[in-house]
């Protein structure tokens, strides 16, 4: 077995194939072996003799019984030319921790909102008494659970398109699809390839399992049970932080998750509105960060793509917004018709596509800066009111290694302003 692709995911998957012994284990990552972040924990795991350098393994991923391939490295990859002509079986690391726990899995994907509904669906079912693994694209992998000495009842499992391409048996006994609209032009020719991907997550679920989707998917022919996603208005909303009614929606899709696993709806409905009460937001998704004199600043340094930008500016209607946008140009087909036709205060673009946002934008002045750092000096000097809202719209690669990182800078850029 050849792991391919050493980021959180593909460690995770390694140290447990490692210790397990029924295949002898190879590492594949980019770069000289020794210059890997984690060599010489790999070197002491599977040997020094068995880490080879993607450009040197096309023969000896050919030869593999299997691989576990990260989400991030595609399919099409050339150091899997000959794996893929020898129908060498090639799976995503959370194929690979599903055939190797009996633990049942609830699974949710979609473009926007999968990281705060899988983390409504964690907390809602902890608070109701359940051990549960919360990991997969949310930041811990799936293969962490393998190596935990916990007995979990549920995990709730986010799950990209990514991760969703190699799959084979992965079935979650829930799953939970909160919408599909463009995203990942990187590293897909159309919208329908992606949208396929995501569809994925339903093809070995039976008439045992449930799926609650997005209305405009209730139509789907799928082998399992299923029921509309709708906004849960059923509940007392007075005293909680909840900002947006799409979270009312991600919020419905826990309390089905909660009354599918407790099967106690006086017990779920207590729970949800306590939950209600107490909820302090997810981290990044429209965060509330700080209020400087009149100015609130939110942060959704989660948005990487338009719909998710839009929800936020929605969600936060009838404030005076000044948008704060940017990041890589992956290409010039972002359509930014809908958010041209809401009320922005302002609007200030940064990074890599900031000339492209301006020249998109028409409709509003747009203010150009080249980084974070620039804008916040620019605005060191305006005595804003209102909202200021970090929503990117684009992904964070030209100037930070990921999106956490990019948020956690205007954090603190936003403390000092």
């Amino acid at each position: 077995m050849a792991i391919f692709g050493l980021a959180r995911s593909g460690m995770s998957a390694l140290r447990h194939q490692s210790s397990k012994g029924d295949y002898e284990c190879y590492a594949v990552n980019r770069g000289e072996p020794q210059t890997w972040e984690h060599y010489e924990e790999v070197a002491q795991l599977i040997g020094e003799q068995h880490c080879y350098n993607e450009d040197d393994s096309k023969s000896l991923l050919g030869e593999m019984d299997v691989i576990v391939k990260s989400p991030g490295i595609p399919y099409t990859h050339p150091a899997l030319a000959k794996a893929r002509d020898n129908k060498v079986e090639i799976i995503s690391e959370i194929e690979y921790a599903f055939r190797c726990s009996d633990i049942p899995v609830v699974a949710i994907t979609g473009t926007n909102g999968k990281t705060t509904t899988a983390t409504m669906v964690f907390e809602l079912l902890s608070s109701l008494g359940k051990k549960v693994f919360l990991g997969g694209n949310i930041g811990i992998p799936y293969s962490e659970i393998l190596c935990s000495t916990d007995k979990y009842d549920w995990a709730v499992i986010e799950v990209s398109s990514f991760q969703l391409e190699n799959i084979k048996s992965f079935a979650p006994r829930i799953a939970i699809l909160t919408n599909i609209s463009p995203s990942h032009a990187e590293r897909y020719d159309s919208h329908d390839l992606y949208r396929d991907a995501k569809l994925k997550l339903f093809q070995n679920m039976t008439q045992e399992d449930i799926a609650f989707v997005n209305k405009a998917f209730y139509g789907l022919n799928l082998p399992c049970r299923k029921k509309s996603i709708k906004a849960l208005d059923s509940f007392d909303y007075s005293k909680t932080k909840m900002v947006g009614e799409h979270n009312k929606e991600n919020l419905y899709c826990a309390y089905l998750c909660a009354l599918e696993i407790i099967q106690n709806e006086e017990k779920v409905d207590e729970a949800t509105q306590l939950y209600i009460d107490s909820f302090g937001g997810v981290e990044y998704r429209i965060q509330h960060i700080v209020t400087k004199d009149k100015l609130e600043i939110y942060n959704d340094g989660k948005s990487t793509n338009m719909a998710s930008t839009l929800a936020a500016v929605d969600s936060l209607k009838g404030r005076e917004i000044h948008l704060v946008l940017g990041g890589k140009l992956r290409d010039k087909s972002m359509d930014f018709s809908e958010l041209s036709r809401r009320e922005l205060a302002g609007v200030y673009a940064f990074g890599e596509a900031k000339e492209y946002i301006a020249e998109s934008l028409s409709t509003h002045s747009v203010k150009t800066f080249g980084n974070l750092e620039e804008l916040f000096e620019s605005l060191k000097a305006t005595k804003l009111e209102g909202v200021l809202l970090f929503s990117p719209a684009f992904p964070s690669f030209d100037l930070f290694k990921n999106y956490e990182e990019r948020a956690k800078r205007f954090n603190s850029l936003a403390q000092d302003l």
